[in-house]
């Protein structure tokens, strides 16, 4: 008696998503996995934002607590004199002069690396991947060995001294990664839309001005607070290519806090929150600008 040959019926999705092999995290609750996640995200926020804590509650301490062995973790009699006496200083100077160099060289970072951007992602033209590989190299190379051959040339144009020995090295250094990131946004945007403007009228540059800079708007305030912010942080140029006059804060607060024969923590944890808060209004002022911008440029399709 021959036996009647025996099928086997298809696997179903449930059956297959069943015997794949799921890893420990998978195999978690998801209130459980919930609750972990919460607890990863809790500890990266706790060491970011350890050290501005730590000069905070350091600011607020009377000069024998800073100096104290061991430091004491709180203040036992919080005092706001610190503050008093770095804005007794010429933090104001520093500040002004901070914004002045920041925001200047930003605008003109913005402005040639957005036409640069545009052109690498839009443009055909001979030797397009070697000049956009030889831009992106000039960030490898690492700050210090820059100083000595920028000091012989803004020495010889009588620009140390100067805000403008600030300003053009900012501008220049500042290139390579804004170029990267606005292509990324760039690159985002459908060039039917600017088909669509030609057959309307519109010349190369109308197009690129009224239908593509409006749609990369995110990305450029991304990429705005990315090099603004760089460029207020930057301390060995400003160290070396400025005078008492035009200090920015980062050398200023290091001047501010030193004495004689020691260096003053209270004073120096107190101007370090100060240089904080404007970058901190910056990115609460311009946060939902700077996610979209960030969440925009990773999109495909």
């Amino acid at each position: 008696m021959a036996l009647a040959p025996t099928t086997t019926a298809p696997a179903t999705e449930s059956s297959r998503q069943a015997a794949r092999p799921r890893g420990p995290l998978l195999k978690l609750k998801p209130l459980t996995r919930q609750t972990l996640l919460y607890l990863v995200l809790a500890v990266i926020i706790v060491v970011q934002f350890l050290p501005l804590i730590w000069a905070l509650l350091t600011s607020l301490m009377t000069p024998q607590e800073t100096t104290a062995v061991p430091v004491p973790l709180w203040p036992a009699h919080p005092t706001v004199s610190s503050y008093s006496e770095a804005l007794q200083g010429d933090i104001g100077r520093y500040y002004l002069n901070s914004i002045i160099a920041s925001l200047v060289s930003t605008l003109v970072t913005m402005f040639l690396a957005t036409l640069a951007a545009y052109a690498f992602a839009r443009l055909r033209f001979r030797w397009k991947r070697l000049i956009l590989l030889f831009v992106v190299s000039l960030s490898l190379f690492p700050p210090f060995s820059q100083v000595i051959p920028l000091y012989m040339v803004l020495q010889s144009l009588h620009l140390i001294g100067s805000l403008l020995a600030l300003i053009i090295p900012y501008s220049v250094f500042g290139l390579p990664m804004a170029i990267l990131i606005l292509m990324a946004f760039l690159q985002e945007v459908p060039f039917e839309y600017e088909e669509a403007a030609a057959l309307d009228g519109l010349s190369r540059l109308g197009a690129f001005v009224r239908i593509v800079l409006p749609m990369i708007i995110p990305g450029l305030f991304t990429t705005a607070v990315i090099v603004f912010v760089g460029d207020w942080n930057e301390y060995l140029f400003a160290l070396n290519y400025t005078t008492t006059a035009t200090y920015t804060l980062p050398v200023g607060i290091v001047i501010l806090s030193q004495t004689e024969f020691t260096t003053n923590f209270g004073v120096l944890s107190a101007a370090m929150v100060m240089s904080v808060v404007p970058l901190v209004a910056l990115i609460l002022l311009l946060e939902r600008r700077i996610v979209s911008g960030l969440t925009a440029g990773g999109l495909k399709g």
